[in-house]
């Protein structure tokens, strides 16, 4: 626990350096206010359906090769099974973890589980007494290019992130620890057809009552630009290895569409639909962004 601990310090305060590092580093500057709207469904592993709807809004700063970003969400759900991150939409069971824990193995297992599990589902006693809307963790964005060819057709970024607790578990929409991650994505163009890859490790801060894995995130995509780049599609692959330990790790597919009205405003639509247990079974969002 004493290694766990510093090793969550060490790369805590990594992220914070990489991040005051970027932003001192950011020339040419622009602000860029950005915001997203999703809509999710699923049961994931529970006896009852979760239907969550995520408001995001945020801020960044860039320059020719950093970028910082701030994001809060606003959240409102039907349940608080689903406690929201920056890996999106984690199904600990909220103010039940301590029985997904009892079924995990984990910290939570000292009473025999009692959970009412049907055919291998958590069933969680009390899903009322919680609040339907709150406002979720907010996180802090950093991004480095190390490298970018001289036509910008391959790059290189160097990614790190804090999630700041800010919701607590009897909220039913936090974890109520700090979450650190790092690494790398890869750009490559070749005229209108462009693919990349993006692989993140994550550092989760444990519940009261339930061990969270570190996991490992992977995405990968392609797509294509149409009409001198006004118009963009895009379909992407994206899992991770186990954040609860007794529950498949999270694996999706996605499809994307972009519109860019002006080098300074754009809007994107995203589909998702769920290959495990850990994601949910349909997702739906827009999105836009405007520099100021």
């Amino acid at each position: 626990m004493a290694n766990t601990i510093r090793i969550l310090q060490f790369t805590g305060l990594s992220s914070f350096i990489f991040i005051v590092f970027a932003s001192v580093n950011l020339s040419a500057q622009s602000i860029t206010y950005t915001g997203n709207l999703q809509f999710s469904t699923g049961d994931y592993f529970f006896t009852e359906r979760t239907e969550s709807v995520y408001f995001t809004n945020g801020l960044s700063l860039s320059g020719s090769r950093a970028r910082i970003s701030f994001s809060l969400p606003y959240v409102i759900q039907s349940s608080p099974l689903i406690s929201y991150g920056t890996l999106g939409g984690i199904p600990t069971g909220g103010t039940g973890h301590k029985q997904v824990g009892q079924n995990s193995g984990g910290r939570g297992n000292q009473s025999p589980n009692n959970s009412g599990n049907d055919h291998g589902r958590v069933e969680i006693a009390d899903t009322v007494s919680y609040r339907k809307t709150s406002f979720s963790d907010p996180s802090v964005y950093g991004s480095f290019k190390i490298y970018s060819s001289k036509n910008s057709t391959t790059s290189l970024t160097l990614n790190t992130s804090v999630k700041i607790p800010f919701a607590e578990p009897s909220s039913g929409f936090g974890t109520g620890e700090w979450d650190f991650g790092s690494g790398l994505s890869l750009f490559q163009r070749y005229r209108s057809i462009f693919m990349f890859g993006d692989v993140m490790f994550w550092r989760m801060g444990d519940m009261a009552d339930l061990d969270l894995g570190n996991p490992v995130n992977l995405s990968i995509g392609a797509g294509k630009a149409l009409n001198n780049g006004k118009w963009m599609i895009s379909t992407s692959a994206t899992g991770s290895t186990k954040i609860i330990d007794s529950a498949e790790p999270p694996a999706s597919l996605n499809i994307g569409l972009g519109y860019f009205k002006s080098s300074s405003t754009s809007m994107n639509g995203t589909l998702s639909i769920g290959l495990s247990e850990s994601s949910p079974d349909f997702s739906a969002g827009i999105g836009w962004s405007l520099q100021l």
